[in-house]
């Protein structure tokens, strides 16, 4: 990428490397950086498409950039000129594999925890079966754009075959007389002069994209855009926008010039050698297989989760884990208000705010997204029913065992390699700021972060037992996929 040919210069502060130029620099997903351009104090800089803000500086403007949670190929663009260049993903970011893995014993937990729930609305969790999912959503979602270049290639290139057709023409569009055009026309050419008939019966032979493959491509995208209009339908706000737009695009493949005049397959599929080696067609098979796997999950449909928010996903798995911990060692008593139940069925409620509980024996709970109040104690703790207090400002841990008056409070988090030391210096605020409103006492005995990652060198010592034990903090390992310790 060259920097534009009026003089101007295109920089990005690396936190390594300090001010490099937009050749030199190393971008990552999901962080953001400085920019600055010198010499031109009123420029148009896109990215993506999208305008930059700036302020005026001595030499330029100055800006900062946050890189999408997507590595690819992106465009700078300063006073009309593009430039290309390439974010990278980023070391922490969990594979697909691993996000599947937390969806899965998401909704696996959230099913065997449904036995505890204590509802007693009919509803059966071995017999359930929703068309409409939280995991198939999130995997159109994040898949849709695998699924846009897959098809953008299949439009470009379809496979296709030379069909060969026998009908009436006229003569004077007859290109070629084969064997069966010249029997037809002794057979029926006028006897008494010898005459051409205006209309000749012959075989033409034409390129067509109407075979099995294609047809099963339309297939799949006539089922998608039903199950896109479900999805719209039933949910609301910004989920039905996004489904709503989604499933627009559908209805713009189906009229590309690849899938004209093909039938949608109807019956049942079998898998051809092209399907099998075909990779681009492959893929896309591979692709509605996985969709229809989702279905298995027994779930209710409440909201979305896209990719961009996998640390919230995150947040929720550490909070299932605890809880099958608990119902592993036998504490768990009631799940009731991990639930909802509505007209349509049953559906996970894990959300900021709204403070789902788990209950254990004893009295002891699990609470994910708790929220503890400012309050002036002298003057609330005569009149509060509420036990805790803090006395900076309001506080949401993620996650909080109560053990009898005690608090345990773990918080997760997905991207912290490199920064435990200031992220467990932020803990201090539960572990000092959080008090019993009727004697002022603190009440919180230990804060750990979770992290699906484990640093090496000095930052190692946050996860042993020695210093939990000594600090009454630290870090805890909860990776996807990896049995889990104690904690």
């Amino acid at each position: 990428m060259e920097q534009p040919s009026s003089g101007v210069k295109f920089f990005i502060k690396s936190n390594e490397e300090g001010w490099l130029t937009i050749e030199e620099a190393y971008l990552r997903e999901a962080t953001t950086y400085e920019w600055k351009l010198e010499r031109d104090n009123n420029p148009v800089v896109l990215f993506n498409g999208m305008p930059l803000p700036f302020v005026p500086t001595e030499t330029g403007v100055k800006g900062s950039i946050q890189t999408p949670f997507q590595s690819g190929e992106v465009v700078i663009e300063i006073n009309g000129s593009p430039f290309n260049t390439y974010i990278y993903t980023d070391e922490r970011k969990m594979t697909n594999e691993q996000y599947e893995i937390m969806l899965r014993d998401i909704l696996e937990e959230a099913a065997v925890c449904f036995d505890f729930s204590g509802l007693d609305k009919g509803f059966n969790t071995s017999g359930r079966d929703r068309a409409l999912s939280w995991t198939q959503w999130s995997y159109i979602k994040r898949g849709f754009r695998e699924l846009t270049l897959l098809f953008q290639k299949i439009n470009s290139h379809p496979l296709s075959v030379l069909k060969q057709e026998s009908k009436m023409i006229n003569r004077e569009k007859i290109q070629q007389v084969n064997a069966s055009t010249s029997l037809w026309l002794e057979r029926n050419q006028g006897r008494a002069n010898q005459l051409i008939p205006k209309q000749i019966w012959t075989s033409k032979r034409q390129e067509t994209n109407d075979i099995y493959e294609n047809r099963l491509v339309k297939k799949h995208l006539l089922e998608l855009r039903h199950l896109l209009s479900l999805y719209r339908d039933y949910a609301n706000g910004t989920l039905k926008k996004e489904a709503d737009k989604l499933r627009n695009k559908v209805m713009f493949w189906l009229n590309h010039p690849c899938l004209e005049g093909v039938k949608p397959h109807n019956g049942q599929v079998t898998i051809t050698q092209k399907l099998r080696k075909h990779p681009i067609y492959r893929k896309w098979n591979t692709w509605f297989e996985k969709l229809y796997k989702h279905q298995k999950y027994e779930i209710g449909f409440d909201y979305d989760l896209p990719l961009k928010d996998t640390f919230s996903l995150y947040e929720m798995w550490c909070y299932m884990q605890l809880i099958k911990q608990a119902r592993n060692s036998g504490t768990l008593t009631d799940t009731s208000q991990l639930y909802k139940t509505t007209s349509d069925g049953i559906f996970l409620t894990l959300a900021e705010n709204k403070e789902s509980t788990v209950k254990l024996k004893n009295g002891d709970t699990i609470t994910f997204q708790r929220v503890f109040q400012y309050r002036n104690p002298d003057t609330a703790a005569p009149n509060t029913k509420a036990l805790y207090y803090t006395f900076t400002q309001r506080m949401i841990p993620d996650i909080v065992i109560q053990h009898g008056e005690k608090l345990f409070i773990y918080d997760p988090k997905y991207r912290v390699p490199g920064n435990i030391g200031n992220a467990l210096g932020e803990m201090h605020k539960y572990r000092d700021g959080i008090r019993n409103i009727f004697n002022d006492e603190t009440v919180v005995e230990t804060v750990y972060i979770m992290t699906p990652f484990q640093e090496n060198g000095e930052e190692l010592r946050y996860y042993d037992n020695r210093f939990h034990q000594k600090y009454k903090m630290g870090a805890v390992k909860m990776m996807p996929g990896v049995p889990l310790g104690g904690c």
